[in-house]
């Protein structure tokens, strides 16, 4: 049983921690009430280290979004600058072409009839000039398309540039997201590390759950998420660390990602991310090697294994194990 000295001595620990997201119940002064914070702790806990994972998930996309615009308004501008080059190239020469006929004298059909000593040199000149005339309003045409080109390539660089601009905002945005998160995680996973510390062995055990059986015989099957299993599977046992990468520690997405890259598959690190990945699978299809999500927004997940059960990394004090797959948390299933 959890004693009066001992919710005493919660008390002053956990009045001493940093303000939280959401403040503690009053301390327990029996086992099972023990047990119900921790749980509340533990969730909290998780969701809030998911929430980090996104938040760096989040960062890395928008940085590399801004990386890929920015390599791109240089070439914008480059083909800006060509553009207004040959636009002026252009200029020039219809500049000169209008000056040859200003020069010519032959200007309009009455000028041509004035300049011509017969009928035959009139129609010579005629045609001269209709010719003249047509590659005069056809340097025109060009130029205008020239300009149009100009203009468009301009505006092509300019939005380029912006576009680079906002996605580099929207990853100082994430940057920020992810201390603010992690802040917010070290301290409700302090909570929970405080409480387990002044748990004795067996209320540990009770609260972490019965243990489940794995799986009689191989797991079946070829697809990619079966052959992560057998990679999850050599980590049982391994101890939950909220944050953990691996290969010795992990949280629950980060064995999903772990096990996943050992196939050479790349999850996102946030369980929340990982559940945009593949193909959406229902409660009643789930297969072994269908990564499982819970709760709303999604911040727990594990593999799938057949027969209602998992393997993921659960909470904080307990270690990669296989599980039930509780229905009532079941937010959605995707098949890699």
């Amino acid at each position: 049983m959890v004693t009066v000295a001992l919710a005493v001595l919660l008390a002053v620990t956990l009045s001493s921690a940093p303000a939280l997201a959401q403040p503690l119940q009053p301390p327990p002064d029996n086992a099972e009430d023990a047990r119900a914070q921790l749980d509340q702790v533990r969730r909290d806990a998780e969701a809030l280290t998911e929430e980090w994972h996104n938040a760096k998930d989040e960062f890395e996309a928008r940085r590399a979004e801004a990386d890929t615009l920015r390599a791109a308004v240089e070439p914008a501008r480059i083909a800006a600058d060509e553009a207004r080059a040959e636009q002026e190239r252009f200029r020039v020469e219809v500049d000169q072409l209008a000056m040859s006929t200003f020069e010519s004298g032959t200007l309009d059909q009455f000028n041509a009839l004035l300049a011509s000593d017969s009928p035959q040199e009139f129609l010579d000149q005629m045609s001269a000039l209709e010719t003249l005339s047509a590659d005069y309003r056809a340097a025109l045409a060009e130029l205008t398309a020239i300009v149009d080109r100009a203009a468009a390539a301009q505006a092509d660089a300019d939005a380029a540039a912006a576009r680079a601009q906002a996605a580099a905002d929207e990853a100082g945005r994430a940057e920020q997201e992810i201390a603010v998160r992690k802040k917010a995680a070290e301290q409700r996973i302090a909570e929970a590390y405080a409480i387990l510390e002044r748990l004795s062995p067996q209320e540990r055990r009770d609260a972490n759950g019965p243990d489940v059986a794995g799986p009689v015989g191989p797991i079946s099957g070829s697809g990619a998420g079966v052959q992560a299993i057998k990679f999850a599977q050599t980590k049982l046992g391994q101890p939950y660390l909220y944050g953990g990468n691996g290969p010795e520690r992990f949280d629950c997405s980060g064995l999903t990602s772990w096990s996943f890259k050992q196939i050479g598959i790349t999850l996102p690190r946030a369980s929340r991310q990982q559940a945009t990945v593949g193909t959406p699978v229902s409660f009643d299809q789930m297969e072994p090697g269908d990564l499982v999500f819970f709760y709303q927004p999604i911040s727990h997940v594990g593999i799938y294994i057949g027969d209602g059960k998992m393997i993921a990394a659960p909470q904080t004090g307990d270690v990669v194990k296989y599980s039930k797959v509780n229905r009532a948390n079941f937010t959605t299933a995707r098949r890699i």
